[in-house]
């Protein structure tokens, strides 16, 4: 795994360096997070001249298929919230769990970056020829204004979400009970976010093994985890009474 991970690595930062479209390199995820290890994927963001993004991936595309062979790319469609160009490729040959994530973004792109190091880690820079890695930490005011935004919306639709399912329960709706049970736990992320980690108010339920108090990994694993709608039935008044709990003791500072 180390030696593939670096070669190519180092393959692609030579690729890029020779493009003088090509003005910032760095690499993220769990590389940028400290929790690199046998199974992590390979995450690149760029930033290139504005005219150059397809030629860019054209270019990177001839590399990885003639020096890796490529088995299958997923373009994520175009005008995506975040307004840049983004691919993934699995290459033969490759670890089992191993793609290749690329994000390219314009120059004049004003939108999100995914650079702030309080919410994505400390990116590895490969490249920066013009200055442009910009890693502050999100403003407090833009926390408090999307955590306060987060909270009102689970004050006011948690009622309705509760009402969803123990409709389906009622009449024996086995899927749709499952469903509308394990949105909830994706609501509910929002509220514990707020409480441990305000920063990534809208990561969802992604790392909490991470982040969260053992014993919020321990109800999550207990309460979401069903077999049948019987379970269900069994396990939701814990689940309602958590987020009654949250909703009270994150009032103070995000109402």
């Amino acid at each position: 795994m180390n030696n593939f991970r670096e070669n190519i690595k180092r393959e692609l930062k030579n690729l890029f360096d020779s493009n003088d479209s090509v003005y910032s390199v760095w690499e993220g995820g769990s590389a940028a997070t400290g929790f690199l290890d046998e199974y992590s994927d390979l995450d690149i963001g760029m930033i290139c001249k504005d005219e150059a993004v397809e030629s860019v991936f054209e270019q990177i595309e001839q590399f990885l298929d003639k020096n890796y062979a490529i088995k299958h790319i997923f373009k994520v469609p175009d005008k995506m919230w975040h307004e840049h160009a983004h691919r993934f490729y699995i290459v033969d040959n490759s670890p089992p769990f191993f793609y290749v994530d690329i994000l390219i973004e314009k120059k004049s792109a004003t939108g999100n970056r995914f650079l702030e190091s309080d919410r994505h880690g400390k990116a590895q820079i490969w490249i920066d020829k013009k200055n442009l890695i910009d890693q502050t930490p999100t403003p407090d005011e833009v926390i408090k204004k999307k955590g306060k935004f987060f909270y009102q919306y689970m004050c006011d639709y948690f009622p309705i979400q509760l009402i969803e399912i123990k409709k389906n329960l009622a009449r024996n709706n086995k899927i749709d009970a499952l469903r509308t049970y394990q949105q909830l736990f994706g609501q509910m992320a929002y509220l514990f976010n707020l409480k441990y980690r305000r920063n990534k108010y809208d990561f969802g339920l992604r790392y909490a093994e991470r982040t969260y108090p053992q014993e919020i990994v321990s109800f999550l694993e207990e309460t979401m985890f069903v077999k049948d709608i019987d379970e269900i039935k069994k396990k939701l008044p814990a689940v309602e009474e958590k987020f009654k709990v949250l909703i009270e003791e994150l009032k103070e500072n995000w109402r």
